[in-house]
């Protein structure tokens, strides 16, 4: 045996739920907001402070979505600031190493120096 047919106004909300056809109906549109990734000087402090960082603690402390976090983990990676302790797919551990963040620091003091001479 078929299904039943459905009543006129079983169909009319069907049409209303579903956004289209419908008098009513408005489309919306579907925005895809940029992601700005923190700036890496302040990663990079924060990163001085912390025994180890995982994207999780990365993405909370600046407000921004685990992905992110695992890009700029993993780009800090490359450049030798942190180093992979242990992880699998799912989670990443990464500690932070003292020397390279000592050698910012040290950039950083001279630049300051540097600005404070071209006064």
């Amino acid at each position: 045996m078929p299904p039943k047919k459905p009543t006129l106004s079983q169909l009319e909300k069907r049409v209303t739920r579903r956004g289209g056809g419908g008098s009513g109906a408005e489309l919306k549109e579907k925005m895809v907001a940029s992601v700005i990734p923190p700036p890496m000087e302040e990663v990079l402090e924060f990163a001085k402070t912390q025994p180890y960082l995982t994207p999780y603690t990365v993405a909370e402390k600046f407000g921004i979505r685990i992905s992110i976090a695992k890009q700029v983990l993993r780009g800090l990676a490359e450049r030798g600031y942190v180093r992979l302790v242990c992880g699998d797919k799912r989670l990443k551990i990464y500690e932070p190493v003292k020397e390279a963040l000592k050698e910012v620091a040290a950039e950083k003091k001279k630049e300051k120096a540097r600005a404070k001479k071209k006064k």
